[in-house]
Order: structure tokens, then sequence, then C-alpha cells
């Protein structure tokens, strides 16, 4: 069986934490045979950590499905946003004190302002936070607004000039774009592929939307904590409790440690 995790919400608390239950319970599962993969839309730097408390060596998926990885380190499948696209998304809004952007290439993130505050936040530690500036020919692998107010109005503007792109619109203003076919359902398929799993044989856990493709893309969908949107709970056969409440150890320990 393999069993594939998003991370924040389905594993990882809203304190950043891995509860021990869950990591004793995924480290038991891997010892009776069973495979272990994460796919999360934390870039690499941010993931590390908790892929190395897993020793989830791959594959593995970042960026949502954007940038799958394989045990080696080599990678089985990289989307970008060119640059050409990243420039006319942002550049409009270079001078614009009322909403915020990142442009994510790698581990660094290409700002609109580094000194507002909206980055000081966990995933960005440890990352190298610089000025963006149209004409740098970046091709990103994900591009970040922030607005509480407005990003509902770039979220529009986004799908009507580039409507083949992903956009995550969270509850906190949050607006991602990845590019097209970026999603972690394809990267879930590419994986099983990769370790030669049938679908039927793939188990995948999440709490958002961005975790919907992968969810029903699975053999078996679990879905995660409350605040699992209902499109995600239609897709899923069954809905356990949020990591603070030992949700994807309780499934493991009832289905998988008997």
């Amino acid at each position: 069986m393999l069993l594939a995790f998003d991370l924040d919400r389905t594993l990882v608390t809203d304190a950043f934490e891995l509860p021990s239950g869950i990591e004793r319970s995924i480290r038991a599962a891997r010892e009776r045979g069973h495979l272990v993969t994460v796919l999360t839309g934390r870039p690499l730097a941010a993931a590390r950590p908790y892929l190395d408390q897993l020793t989830v060596l791959g594959p593995f998926s970042v960026n949502h499905g954007g940038h799958v990885m394989g045990e080696d380190g080599r990678e089985l499948r990289r989307r970008r946003i060119p640059a050409a696209d990243v420039d006319g998304l942002l550049g409009g809004y270079l001078g614009d004190g009322g909403i915020e952007f990142s442009c994510i290439v790698d581990d660094v993130l290409w700002v609109r302002d580094p000194d507002d505050g909206r980055w000081d936040w966990a995933h960005t530690r440890s990352r190298r936070v610089d000025r963006f500036r149209t004409g740098m020919a970046l091709d990103a692998d994900k591009l970040v607004f922030h607005s509480p107010e407005r990003s509902v109005e770039v979220d529009a503007a986004v799908a009507e000039r580039h409507p083949d792109m992903l956009r995550y619109l969270w509850g906190d203003g949050f607006l991602e774009i990845l590019p097209a076919k970026a999603d972690k359902g394809s990267a879930l398929q590419l994986i099983a592929e990769t370790l030669g799993v049938p679908r039927s044989e793939v188990v995948a856990f999440g709490d958002g939307l961005n975790d919907f493709t992968m969810v029903s893309w699975a053999g078996h969908g679990v879905a995660v904590g409350p605040q699992a949107p209902a499109q995600l709970l239609a897709a899923a056969a069954e809905h356990v409790g949020s990591p603070e409440e030992g949700g994807v150890a309780a499934w493991l320990e009832a289905n998988v440690l008997l």
C-alpha cells in the first residue's frame, strides 16, 4: 500500500508541529512494508524538516504537484510559470501598496516589499527574501498574493487572463497561482507509477481544496480535520480528525496496524 499525505493540517498542527503519535504510526506502517510519500504546497526548504523527520526520501512532491522528486534526488517533474507570464501578472502590482506578492523560485521569495510583515511567517524561515523587479527572467514555481480585501479581485483577473493556471484562494487572504497541470492528483499518479503501485492500493490524506485531485485519484481518499471543504468531503471515502486530535494516527492504527 502507498500512503500519501499532505502536511499542513493533515499531519502538521496549526502550531507547525508533527505530533509524536502521528510520526510513530507512520513509521510503524513503513515497518509493516507500506510505502509513504508526501505531497505538500510548501516549497522544498519549508517541507524538508518534516520530510527528514518522517524519513521520506522520495519520491515526493512540493509546490503542490509542480515539483516531484525521486529518491535519488533527481527531478521526476518540474512545472513552472514562464518568466513572461510572471512579469505580466506581477508588474501591474509593483506600485500598489494595497497588495503584497511573492514570486517563489526554488527557495527564494522575490517580493514586492521585502520589509512587509506579511513575509515574517513560518514558511519563510531560513529562506532568502528579496525585491522583485520585472525583467529578471524568473520562471516561477508559484506566485502568492496577499490582501484580505483584494485577493478575490486578483483571483478573478488571473482566471480571465490565464484560465489554465491553478489557483488556490485561502480564507486568510493568501492566493496561490501555479502552472497548469501542477496539481497533486497528477503528481500522485506519477509517484505511484514510479513505485509500481496500482491506483487501487493508494490511500491519500488531505484537508484542503488543493488536496481534492489527489484524494479523488487515490483508490481510497481520507479527508482530515474540521476545515475540510465540502468538495473534498464529497470525494473522500472517510473523514478523520485534525492532527491535534490524532486523526491520521487513529486511521492507521485501525486500518493498517492491526
